[in-house]
């Protein structure tokens, strides 16, 4: 596992965004009511929070087992998730500085924007240091 990643180092980079969305896929779709109260969302966001889960919880699925497996050739998931993060970042930032983050009832943390910076990181780490396995 770890020799196919090309070292422990790498192993990690694609270790973090598998536990994150494994963690935030669950999070998501079985403890729906308990991330919507926290996150101060509101009881009409349940569709989109279970969205949201079944893409983080597939996106966890599928890179474990590529590190069960190896990443070589993988290049289109860690794209897709490269592009996924910046728009997700940019995102979080200009709604938690919006009006959105005015509405009473609303709780607007830096977890989004935290948590999308991490995976890009590790992203834009995965597809350059990464590439010579990644692209074959």
């Amino acid at each position: 596992m770890i020799e196919a990643s090309g070292g422990a180092v790498n192993f990690i980079a694609i270790l973090i965004p598998t536990l994150m969305s494994l963690y935030y896929g669950f999070r998501c779709l079985f403890q729906t009511d308990a991330a919507i109260a926290e996150w101060g969302i509101g009881a009409a966001s349940e569709s989109m929070v279970k969205i949201c889960g079944c893409y983080a919880l597939s996106q966890g699925v599928m890179y474990a087992v590529i590190l069960f497996t190896s990443p070589a050739g993988a290049w289109e998931l860690f794209a897709f998730s490269t592009i996924w993060a910046a728009l997700f970042l940019y995102f979080s930032y200009t709604t938690k500085n919006s009006a959105w983050a005015e509405i009473e009832g609303v709780n607007p943390t830096n977890e989004p924007i935290i948590v999308s910076g991490i995976i890009l990181v590790v992203h834009i780490y995965i597809m350059s240091a990464m590439s010579g396995i990644i692209y074959a």
